[in-house]
């Protein structure tokens, strides 16, 4: 009984642990958040035809490899980051390309996007059913950023994402 209790005694509490989670967000860019909180819906993107499932961008977020066809067969893609699309769900590079528009700051791109500067990144979100910005945690993402998905890299500008997030 003695042993039991001792083990018992030696589990964290969820308090001890949030904060322990809390620190794998490592620090981003000044004056970025990691993770608005924006939410795209992916299947309402498909309906008005944003972004077809066979559209040529998703070939970016495609899963490799052996392991990654059977997880991408369960819907699972490597990351796409907030700076990726407008505040309206369109592809970023894409949005800029068909306004004719040249950003040559990271302001007038935030501008461009309609957000505040964010590292954040879309996963899943299974309450509201659509994808949902968050934060971005140290060696846990893809880095899916280049000249056809990064609005920053396709207007010659260094991409914001830290290092310190890609796997």
């Amino acid at each position: 009984l003695k042993a039991a209790i001792s083990v018992i005694r030696r589990r964290p509490s969820p308090q001890r642990t949030l904060p322990a989670l809390a620190a794998m967000a490592l620090e981003v860019p000044a004056d970025y958040v990691n993770g608005c909180g924006l939410e795209f819906d992916a299947k309402q993107a498909e309906a008005s035809g944003k972004m077809k499932k066979d559209d040529p961008i998703q070939e970016h977020y495609k899963k490799t490899g052996f392991f990654g066809a059977i997880t991408g067969a369960f819907g699972d893609k490597k990351t796409m980051y907030c700076h990726h699309l407008t505040a309206d769900g369109t592809p970023a590079v894409r949005a800029a390309q068909a306004a004719g528009k040249t950003l040559k700051t990271p302001e007038d791109v935030w501008t461009f996007l309609g957000k505040k500067p964010c590292c954040g990144r879309f996963a899943y979100d299974s309450k509201s059913g659509m994808l949902k910005c968050g934060p971005v945690v140290k060696a846990d993402h893809d880095n899916t950023c280049n000249p056809q998905t990064c609005i920053f890299i396709a207007s010659g500008l260094d991409c914001p994402m830290p290092t310190w997030a890609h796997k």
